[in-house]
């Protein structure tokens, strides 16, 4: 009987050791929440290597999931710089506008496009999120992420740029 007990003690210790070991196993980066804002920049991923050698390695056929999602991260880096200029921009051609506007008693714009700007960044975030969140767990779900907030402010900047054009 005691030996019984022992030997049913040992199995269901190495069942629950190797359930507890499977629970563990099936969890990955892939199934968490993700904060792009806490993404090491691509700069440490391709250290060492210039924006054109970066460009032509991401232009590369067979590349991995790895490598795949620091490319896609390093073109939303980039069109980041180039939003980020353009926002600049104009939030200086607005200033100077209020400025001029002031003068005979027009309300300011610059606020206005400040906060235009912070619910464009909501929008543009929670729309990313919600398309990867909603295909569940995949190893391709940061490259999806990282293209929707590409695209998004790419438009956005093509906003900012050629604010008269019909599209």
């Amino acid at each position: 009987m005691k030996r019984e007990f022992m030997m049913r003690g040992t199995s269901m210790f190495f069942l629950l050791l190797f359930m507890s070991q499977t629970t563990y196993c099936s969890q990955s980066i892939y199934g968490s929440e993700f904060d792009y804002k806490k993404a090491k920049p691509t700069s440490d991923y391709f250290y060492g290597k210039s924006r054109k050698e970066i460009e032509l390695y991401c232009k590369r056929e067979m590349l991995g999931t790895s490598d795949l999602s620091a490319c896609a991260q390093f073109r939303y880096e980039r069109i980041m710089d180039a939003f980020d200029k353009r926002v600049s921009e104009v939030e200086k051609i607005l200033e100077e506008d209020d400025k001029a506007n002031g003068a005979y008693g027009q309300p300011a714009a610059l606020p206005y496009f400040k906060k235009a700007q912070a619910n464009w960044l909501l929008y543009r975030e929670n729309d990313c999120y919600s398309n990867v969140y909603s295909v569940g767990q995949a190893s391709l779900r940061f490259i999806d992420f990282w293209d929707c907030m590409t695209g998004i402010t790419k438009h956005r900047l093509d906003e900012l740029t050629k604010p008269n054009s019909d599209d």
